[in-house]
């Protein structure tokens, strides 16, 4: 009786490790191509652009999420211009439609495309 017990700790340890496995590898993003068809569309009103660890951060009035452009995509621009070119404008965002379990409640999203009306400010396709 007492093997039985002492089978049971290293199986749930097993079983744990494999679903945190899981989960891990489900977190780590898409190698596949970014398109318009898919990334979800977001519109929204800027009321700050800022920098921070991400990278160039743009908050939508009314909307607690946080989307950013990494700093790499935009090599020239800075907080000041794009706070010029943005601040005060509706915008309409793209992001990849993906969920993770590293932020499960989707409250931190890449801007993929970002565009004022028919003016394409940023795009990565």
């Amino acid at each position: 009786m007492k093997n039985k017990a002492n089978n049971k700790g290293p199986a749930t340890l097993l079983i744990v490790a494999c679903f945190l496995l899981i989960l891990l590898i489900s977190g780590i993003p898409s190698a596949r191509r970014i398109s318009k068809t898919s990334c979800k569309p977001v519109t929204g009103q800027v009321t700050e652009v800022t920098q921070s660890s991400p990278g160039y951060v743009v908050h939508l009035k009314n909307d607690p999420r946080i989307y950013y452009i990494k700093p790499a995509a935009l090599p020239s621009a800075t907080t000041a211009s794009l706070t010029q070119q943005l601040q005060g404008r509706p915008v309409q965002l793209f992001t990849a439609a993906a969920w993770s379990p590293l932020d499960p409640f989707s409250s931190m999203k890449e801007i993929r495309r970002l565009q004022i009306g028919d003016t394409v400010i940023f795009s990565e396709y």
